[in-house]
């Protein structure tokens, strides 16, 4: 480009440089475009990071599970369509499960691997069939308000003991929805990059803008601003919690819960439910991330065992189990970012190798310390012989099922139905308890094909790792597929279903054929 003054012409941008401008910016966006769409992509189905998309997907399972568990502020029992709980226990014994988010289900596609439902299971699975397993609590539920629901919740269910799952969040004795309590959690300041450049950059890369602008950023802000100005970072809150104020009221909190545990006529304890560590302001100490997980949760358990044990409440703690399991796992040995300890790489509530062990815990202590409340050991139940749904997502597809068929409405829109890890919408169906699959039928009006995944319980591990398993996409209004026999599809613990309609009736009736 040239301009003309006083009969002499200036290059203000030459020709050759305005090409390499230009070259450099559409490679530019050729980079961001391959990182965008194939690295972050690739990193994150490796288990390597978290991106857009399972946070995105966290976010729809935290408002699913809002629709799938009734549990409220009134009565904070964990109960749905497909998992019903009656005031009069259907079996002999009945244990109620006190908690928070892990009990209310923060993350989870799946009701039954929630620890307390893998409780059940594992009963079940050491032949005590006639007791009941319920549960109470909603996220962010402190021990104070799990006293004052028990209080409510016992004389009308009546359990035959009570068990309080321990959380390290849970001596809060006076956070808000703001963020600000007795100690002040973590609240970021605004973002200072101009809101249209940013936009246009999301639309057009979301993976990478959702790792420069959230999770980089975040990370970046939290190392460096926890403190007294800004709040805490949730790992320093929490040790934050076990001193002052915080703690002199959580101490009266404990007494309280004391007086009201051994004022029962049943037995009730309290059991620690470890699993995941949370960034620090300082590297945690370790070689390992068992070596990590064990000297952070020591830290936040020591005081408080002292205190319950003051006060004559029952402690025991799960975190030696947990750390003995784990060393089977190899990934516990590996440099890579603990994702998959929790139940989704955007959640860090315990997923399933955490759940099962404090299940199995739990019904070691039960079984050796508290027989009375297990009832008769008959036998051992470990696939069902009749298939049910106990628990599925999205919540509305109006399910309806009897001993031979399943009718859902696969939905019209997919904006609130899961896609990950597949990448493209479904519909999951989870088993009360896992059942040895033979054959799948699916049939509907207008259906033009379908594709069915499975995940199962590993049989040595008794526990649900999420690997799925593709049956294969069919064409047709009436699809059948014989499942291989392999000790996977012995434990089929859920089903994913993906399909594509013809016209407006959705309508599926399903059969699931068993080894009876």
């Amino acid at each position: 480009m040239k301009v003309k003054i006083a009969n002499k012409r200036f290059d203000i941008l030459p020709g050759l440089a305005f090409n390499y401008f230009i070259y450099s910016f559409i490679g530019i966006l050729a980079i961001c475009f391959v990182i965008d769409s194939f690295v972050l992509t690739w990193l994150e189905d490796k288990g390597k990071i978290c991106s857009y998309s399972w946070r995105q997907e966290n976010t729809r399972l935290l408002n699913d599970i809002k629709k799938r568990n009734w549990a409220d502020e009134k009565n904070p029992i964990w109960r749905s369509e497909g998992f019903q709980v009656e005031e009069k226990c259907p079996k002999s014994k009945r244990i109620l499960v006190m908690g928070d988010s892990f009990v209310w289900g923060s993350g989870y596609a799946n009701l039954n691997t929630i620890w307390w439902r893998q409780l059940q299971r594992e009963l079940q699975r050491r032949g005590y069939n006639d007791v009941e397993v319920i549960a109470a609590g909603m996220a962010g539920a402190s021990t104070k308000k799990e006293l004052e629901w028990a209080k409510k919740l016992v004389p009308i269910y009546k359990p035959d003991a009570l068990i309080w799952g321990y959380v390290t969040n849970d001596p809060d004795e006076g956070s808000d929805k703001a963020g600000f309590g007795i100690v002040k959690t973590m609240v970021l300041p605004g973002d200072d990059i101009p809101e249209r450049p940013k936009s246009i950059f999301t639309d057009l890369f979301p993976n990478l803008a959702d790792e420069l602008f959230t999770g980089l950023r975040k990370s970046t802000l939290t190392f460096r601003l926890s403190g007294e100005k800004y709040g805490f970072d949730f790992a320093n809150w929490e040790l934050k919690l076990l001193q002052g104020k915080n703690w002199q009221e959580y101490s009266e909190t404990i007494s309280d819960l004391g007086k009201y545990v051994n004022s029962l006529s049943v037995p009730s304890f309290a059991v620690t439910l470890p699993c995941c560590v949370y960034s620090t302001e300082k590297p945690l100490e370790g070689k390992t991330l068992i070596d990590k997980i064990r000297n952070y949760y020591n830290a936040r358990y020591t005081p408080v065992a002292g205190l319950f044990t003051a006060n004559r409440v029952k402690w025991y703690d799960t975190l030696d189990a947990f750390c003995n399991f784990a060393k089977s796992d190899k990934r516990f040995y590996s440099s890579d970012p603990p994702l998959w300890l929790g139940i989704n790489p955007a959640n860090g509530h315990p997923g399933a190798i955490g759940t099962y062990v404090h299940a199995v815990k739990t019904a070691d202590i039960l079984e050796a310390q508290y027989p009375e409340c297990l009832g008769k050991k008959t036998m051992p139940i470990e696939t069902a012989t009749i298939r049910k749904v106990n628990d599925w997502t999205p919540a509305y597809i109006h399910l309806k099922q009897d001993v031979n068929h399943i009718y859902f409405e696969y939905p019209e829109n997919d904006l609130e139905m899961l896609t990950m890890p597949l990448r493209k919408p479904f519909v999951q169906l989870n088993f009360e308890t896992p059942v040895n699959v033979k054959t799948i039928r699916i049939n509907g009006a207008c259906l033009r094909s379908a594709d069915i995944y499975y995940s199962a319980e590993d049989v040595d591990k008794h526990y649900d790792d999420g690997t799925l398993t593709e049956l294969g996409q069919k064409k047709g209004s009436y699809i059948e597929w014989s499942v291989p026999s392999t000790p996977r599809s012995t434990h089929v613990n859920t089903l994913r279903i993906t399909a594509q309609f013809n016209g407006p009736n959705h309508g599926l009736l399903m059969d699931v054929i068993t080894d009876k």
